[in-house]
């Protein structure tokens, strides 16, 4: 019961956790709190601080925004979920970049993990305990 209302929960709060990688992603960070990475071109790099100030000239990983829009987590396994873009460069960019972009740094997992724990605990003692 516990581990199917905790994959409820990852698919119900699925909007929530890829907007945070979104996020991160627009500063330019990558899953260690380190940079993506940086531009070769000079040229392109200072029309990225441009268009997006906030990552300082690191890469962002959102030109257009379709990679992030694409940002989908499926359920891969009885306990496990993919992080995973729609988006046609996903695998391009995952191989230059890593696939561990797509995934949730250390705080944003602390905070799911919490999440999850809180509610599954508060759903479980409601049925248990009708409170």
């Amino acid at each position: 019961m516990l581990p199917q209302l905790i994959g409820t929960l990852i698919i119900f709060n699925s909007e929530n956790i890829v907007d945070g990688i979104r996020r991160r992603w627009s500063f330019g960070k990558d899953v260690n709190d380190g940079s993506i990475g940086e531009y070769r071109s000079s040229e392109y790099k200072a029309f990225k601080v441009y268009s997006n100030p906030k990552a300082g000239g690191s890469v962002d990983l959102t030109l257009t925004g379709a990679l992030g829009n694409g940002l989908t987590i499926r359920k891969k396994g009885a306990k496990q979920y993919e992080i995973f873009s729609t988006d046609y460069k996903f695998k391009r960019i995952a191989d230059k970049y890593g696939i561990e972009q797509f995934n949730l740094d250390a705080i944003q997992l602390n905070e799911l993990i919490d999440m999850l724990y809180f509610t599954a605990i508060e759903e479980y003692l409601d049925n248990v305990y009708n409170v």
